[in-house]
């Protein structure tokens, strides 16, 4: 864009105050101009990109179509803010033979489980029959599904066979709000949060047990689970064993929110989501996927891209990450993509 000024200023008194009034006008109105510029350019991503020098080799590949479904999308938020805001739920599960993609998507309004084949990924089945599904996890055994569902003010967990039918079993009790459901290894319970604690619910004898604060358990073995927990300017990844009653921090940085914890099938990386604060070669905060080692060390950076990187969850080997990404696409639509993970 270019800006052309043409202006007269004449010698005697009267068009002097004249041309000095409109010189400030002028003036006004060109840091105007300027500044609708400098945001234009700032906020102005370029999202067809696939991937960036930054990624290096890591491979990636689209998943889902945008023209065909529309997939369940983060609530991710950056107007009038420092720092943006972001919630994420568990929108992806893959099933323990990694055969089976587990996703929400969207249709007639109303969020579901859909099933999609890996070796033939235009083949999609609806598995909910519901209105607002909002966080899925596959049993151990691959038989199963747990979900929670958004009804007015309040969230409810509910059970459903992983491959067909439409009963569904209903685990919480009316007026609470139960969220980020995960089987425990041996599937005999599901950890959840609940109003910021969290809880399991026994699968043979409906016993619901409280533990500590905090949000989107990802259990770990028989004593111990991964957590989110909300901190004065930070958001933090810990370990809780609920048997000995000790909880470490895994990650913690100042301005900095980690989410959605998993564990690498090897046991060695824990798999996150994060904020990424500007530098030199990005303009604005956004949201990528990390790994850091269990014991809190070597904290990577996976992906650069301008556009959100959110959701991950691993391949059922630990050689893939599955996520949501704006990446690939004309306006910023999520897609899931895939990439490769070779870090040892």
């Amino acid at each position: 864009m270019r800006i052309q000024i043409i202006f007269q200023i004449k010698t005697d008194v009267g068009d002097g105050i004249t041309a000095c009034f409109i010189m400030r006008k002028f003036y006004v109105l060109l840091v105007c101009s300027l500044s609708f510029l400098l945001f234009s350019c700032r906020t102005t991503f370029v999202y067809t990109e696939v991937s960036v020098p930054e990624e290096g080799t890591f491979v990636f590949e689209k998943i889902t179509d945008e023209t065909i479904e529309t997939v369940g999308a983060p609530n991710i938020d950056n107007n009038g803010r420092d720092h943006i805001t972001f919630n994420a739920n568990r929108t992806m599960a893959v099933s323990p033979d990694g055969n089976m993609l587990y996703y929400l998507a969207i249709s007639n309004k109303q969020v579901n489980v859909y099933r999609k084949d890996l070796s033939s990924k235009n083949i999609q089945t609806q598995r909910t029959f519901r209105s607002n599904v909002n966080n899925i996890s596959v049993s151990p055994d691959g038989e199963k599904l747990c979900f929670s569902e958004i009804s007015g003010d309040y969230s409810l967990l509910y059970q459903t066979d992983a491959s067909v039918g439409s009963i569904v079993r209903q685990l919480s009790t009316q007026n609470v709000k139960d969220s980020h459901p995960y089987y425990q290894k041996d599937g005999n319970k599901i950890f959840f949060d609940r109003s910021g604690a969290i809880w399991s619910y026994d699968l043979q004898n409906g016993q619901v047990v409280n533990y500590c604060r905090g949000y989107q358990p990802y259990p770990l073995n028989d004593e111990e689970f991964l957590c989110y927990r909300e901190s004065t300017n930070r958001g933090e990844i810990w370990k809780v064993n609920f048997v000995t009653g000790h909880e470490s921090v895994i990650v913690s940085m100042d301005e900095r929110w980690f989410i959605t914890p998993s564990l690498s099938p090897d046991g060695k990386w824990i798999l996150l989501a994060g904020n990424t604060i500007p530098n030199g070669n990005m303009d604005e905060e956004n949201v990528d996927i990390y790994v850091v080692k269990v014991d809190g060390t070597n904290l990577t950076q996976l992906t650069y891209h301008k556009g959100h990187d959110i959701c991950p969850v691993w391949s059922a080997d630990g050689k893939y990450i599955y996520f949501l990404s704006q990446r690939g696409t004309e306006e910023g639509n999520y897609n899931i993509w895939k990439m490769n993970f070779n870090l040892k």
